[in-house]
């Protein structure tokens, strides 16, 4: 314990448990904060969720009414108008409820309309807004809410107590907080080697495994309190701005399959809690191992996300290795949460524990390394053989020694090498989706042929056939209304034309895939036209699917078939932000199911971009070049040493921003130059005249211009080459990545710590971006960190969004521009006042 106490102390002294808590309380916050912000469409919410049962049920009765004044109806089907007008009845008051805010009657309103649904189906009918495993989850969350008298409450955007902390549990308690334990305290054992101390405390009369398993159980309990923390912040927030009593009672839905169970609010984040104390136990152990064989932080860090990447990604995509012996599976935290209970989870329990005792045991009888990872020879021969360029300028000697240390910087061969590993598992992932979703879109349109041949093709061919027995039967029966229909000649005839309609159908999907995989690639982007012209012309708008995004698809596929380029697949649709979906999860369904993937070299960088995976190498880029002063601070202050030597501090700072930004745009060019390299050599280039779309003005969804000329639509969006969209970004990309160095290194001169440093310039980004949205209004233009978001910049989507269309790649890149010579020009006249004091 003794151990543990000393840990702790030093924890203490670093700050970084304040580092801790004011994390946790900015991301609490800033959850709570967004949800209050949303409270005025709960009632929108409310009522969009009953919407399809309300013209549902009205349609319903519409018909049998009809029915009934007509050709009258049967008991059945009087019984059927009885539920149906009840069922109406009932979600009459549940509107008004919703209108007048009175959500403690609306789960007793539920039930009766459940109730009267069951009874009007009972009658042989169905109703089919409602069904499967929706249904199920309907029913029994509204038993659950009945029997523990609760009221109907927010649930995306919740702001009661026990609600909120489910919300923020599920935020905190997951992968961010496995990132944010092991970035402040990790690295305890990699930073007693970096500082040299490692050695003098193994001349302690203490135990290896006692130090190891002190600096262990020290920052369990850091984790500990970080769960504590959070939990605190999340009902303290919540309970002083709503004074909504804490209800732990509240259902949480779980599934597995077509099973449905209902666990309380408090069981779900006890599960929470529970699985990020198992996956914070394994990682730890993990860090401890791999702290084992690295000698610094930054190798350290690393490694350890490279590995949890590799396995959770792996994990994720084989489903040979999403089994319970399987420790990375468990930091797939959403399938577990919601996931019904087995048994099976204890094996996945006993696994954890033992994967997480081996690596500790492993990290503690691994054997000292005399030399760190990527280390190269201790022995270093001078530059130029020792020959001194006194004629250069101060600034750029200065730079040219900052290029000199940089490449005898450990860190330097360790972010080349970790950024060819992310490089790899990024082309692997796009290679692996890529085939993913060429296999689901053919099988998509196989299930739809088969579909058609099953549920219409066949089903018109035997009443065709039974056409002339079922009219004797009709006649013999003497019932009048279908002796006339069989009589009628067009109803044979309708049928007819309806199976040569479905017939012709199913060829044109037989022959699509054919065309495919021919590659006959005219043939089947007329296919394709074919669809999108087929459900326009229909003049019937989807529930999500706005006119603009059927103009868009309808264009984007006259650009491919003049161009003849090779398709990317899945979808036949282009989602637009226009489109209204109601639901988060029917939205990132739709995207996904649309989403175009291949791992040809443009469209890989492309990817890149629109997923925004350049954040990873960006971050780890500025690692190496974005330290800055804080670099020469700490237990080996270089810093101190060259202040001595006769240059100024500026001509330092100088030096600082020329070399590493130099550094830091080349190696991020390189990186995706590199990228589309490999694209090209496993696949191939690429279309540059592949279609982007980009958005030209804000399209005001008028529901009755889908009958209107497309003019209005077409005005608001045009196509660039993918080509011009990637240089465009790229070089967007490149001033951001140049704007974030030389903010760094301007910090660092205040900044003494690396992570304080890194930390901070996450944090300015952060609030950066979401106050310039916020509060800049109509010259959100002006800020540079809008353009943070490269791609939704370079196509014009937040343009469209803000209303405010000065905001293009080029504004961006001027404003970019005008702020790092800013930075600049602010951090070379404090360093210049600092360099007249010291001379005073």
């Amino acid at each position: 314990m003794s151990i543990v106490r000393f840990e702790l102390k030093k924890i203490l002294r670093q700050k970084k448990l304040l580092v801790l808590i004011a994390i946790t309380l900015f991301i609490t916050a800033g959850l709570y904060i967004q949800n209050v912000k949303e409270p005025s469409e709960f009632q929108e919410r409310a009522l969009e969720k009953i919407e399809p049962y309300i013209e549902e049920s009205e349609n319903l009765y519409q018909i049998l009414n009809n029915m009934k004044r007509t050709i009258g109806l049967d008991e059945k089907q009087e019984k059927q108008l009885e539920h149906v007008n009840l069922m109406a009845t009932a979600l009459f008051h549940w509107k008004s409820a919703i209108y007048n805010e009175e959500w403690e009657a609306i789960p007793e309103i539920e039930q009766d309309f459940l109730a009267n649904m069951h009874l009007f189906e009972s009658y042989e009918n169905s109703f089919l807004s409602l069904r499967d495993t929706e249904r199920e989850i309907t029913m029994q969350r509204n038993e659950w809410m009945l029997t523990h008298n609760l009221a109907y409450e927010d649930e995306d955007f919740p702001t009661s107590p026990a609600l909120f902390l489910k919300e923020s549990a599920t935020v905190l308690f997951g992968v961010v907080g496995i990132g944010l334990v092991i970035l402040l305290f990790g690295n305890i054992v990699a930073t007693e080697k970096e500082h040299q101390t490692w050695l003098t405390v193994r001349t302690q009369p203490i135990a290896k495994w006692r130090l190891i398993a002190g600096k262990y159980l020290s920052v369990c309990l850091m984790a500990i309190l970080f769960i504590v923390i959070g939990i605190s912040a999340s009902l303290l927030i919540s309970i002083i701005h709503s004074g909504h009593p804490v209800l732990f009672e509240y259902p949480a839905v779980v599934t597995l399959g077509d099973t449905v169970s209902i666990l309380s609010t408090g069981h779900y984040i006890i599960r929470a809690v529970l699985l990020f104390v198992l996956a914070i136990i394994f990682t730890l152990s993990l860090t401890f191992f791999i702290g084992s064989l690295a000698r610094n932080s930054f190798t350290l860090y690393m490694l350890t996300g490279f590995v949890l990447l590799i396995g959770t990604f792996a994990t994720f995509t084989y489903d040979i290795l999403n089994a319970a012996w399987n420790p990375f599976r468990l930091l797939l935290f959403y399938q577990f949460l919601e996931k019904v209970p087995e048994p099976s989870d204890w094996w996945t329990l006993l696994f954890i524990l033992g994967w997480s005792i081996l690596l500790l045991v492993g990290a503690i009888i691994m054997p000292e390394r005399t030399s760190a990872l990527f280390q190269v020879s201790e022995n270093k021969s001078p530059f130029a053989n020792g020959r001194i360029k006194l004629r250069l300028p101060s600034v750029l000697r200065v730079g040219l020694f900052e290029w000199r240390k940089m490449k005898r910087n450990p860190l330097f061969t360790s972010v080349a090498t970790v950024l060819m590993l992310l490089l790899i598992v990024d082309y692997i992932f796009i290679t692996h989706q890529t085939g993913l979703k060429e296999k689901e879109y053919l099988q998509d349109k196989q299930e739809v042929v088969e579909d058609l041949n099953v549920n219409l093709v066949y089903r018109l061919e035997q009443s065709i056939a039974s056409f002339e027995k079922d009219k004797k039967k009709a006649e013999e029966k003497g019932d009048e209304t279908l002796i006339a229909y069989y009589n009628d000649p067009k109803s044979l005839e309708i049928k007819e034309e309806l199976l040569e309609r479905f017939q012709n159908e199913v060829a044109m999907h037989v022959e699509a895939i054919d065309h495919y995989q021919q590659k006959d690639w005219p043939s089947f982007y007329e296919y394709q036209l074919a669809q999108n012209e087929d459900w326009r012309d229909r003049k019937v708008v989807s529930d999500y699917f706005s006119p603009f995004t059927y103009t868009v698809s309808i264009a984007e596929k006259k650009w491919l078939l003049e161009r003849n380029l090779h398709p990317v697949l899945s979808g036949d649709f282009v989602p637009t932000i226009f489109d209204d979906y109601g639901d988060k999860e029917l939205e990132k369904y739709i995207h996904d199911k649309h989403k175009k993937v291949e791992n040809s070299g443009l469209f890989s960088l492309y990817l890149n971009f629109t997923d925004k995976y350049y954040i990873i190498p960006g971050i780890v880029l500025l690692f190496l070049v974005g330290m800055g002063f804080a670099g020469e601070r700490g237990k080996r202050p270089t810093l101190q040493l060259l202040l001595t030597q006769p240059v100024r501090k500026r001509d330092l700072f100088l030096g600082k921003v020329f070399t590493n930004s130099i550094i830091g745009i080349i190696g991020c060019a390189a990186l995706f130059g590199l990228l589309a390299l490999i694209g090209t050599l496993v696949n191939r280039f690429g279309d540059w005249a592949y279609p982007v779309l980009h958005y030209d003005r804000k399209w005001i969804d008028d529901p009755l211009s889908i009958f209107k000329e497309e003019s209005s639509i077409t005005d608001g969006f045009h196509f660039m080459p993918l080509g011009n969209y990637l240089l465009e970004t790229m070089g967007l990309l490149l001033l951001v990545l140049w704007f974030s160095i030389v903010l760094s290194i301007f910090l660092s001169q205040f900044i003494r710590s690396k992570a304080g440093v890194i930390g901070a310039v996450a944090v300015i980004g952060v609030i950066g971006y979401v106050g310039s949205h916020k509060l800049f209004g109509n010259f959100l233009h002006l800020s540079p960190f809008t353009y943070f978001d490269v791609a939704r910049i370079t196509n014009g989507e937040i343009a469209v969004l803000a209303e405010n269309y000065q905001i293009t790649g080029m504004t961006g890149s001027l404003v970019l521009l005008v702020s790092t010579v800013g930075l600049i020009g602010i951090g070379w006249l404090i360093a210049s006042r600092r360099d007249r004091t010291t001379m005073a």
